[in-house]
């Protein structure tokens, strides 16, 4: 089982930071699915940095591209 540390786990605010764009625009881009998918944690909704960091260096592809794109390289593996 994989344990994940708190710096892995970003609030709307980090990755507003990270992108250079609001919150609210982050919940925006998030809810039609521009983002990959978050990471619910009881009421809390995080985004996992290893998530995001690929997601960049894909060229920030849809959530559905960026699925299989994960899965794709993950059965390379």
């Amino acid at each position: 089982m994989t344990t994940i540390t708190k710096t892995q786990l970003l609030r709307a605010r980090e990755l507003a930071a990270i992108l250079h764009v609001s919150q609210r625009h982050v919940w925006r881009i998030s809810k039609v699915g521009k983002l990959p998918r978050p990471v619910k944690v009881g009421k809390c909704v995080r985004w996992l940095q290893s998530d995001i960091e690929t997601w960049l260096d894909m060229g920030c592809p849809s959530q559905k591209q960026f699925q299989k794109r994960k899965a794709a390289q993950n059965k390379k593996k």
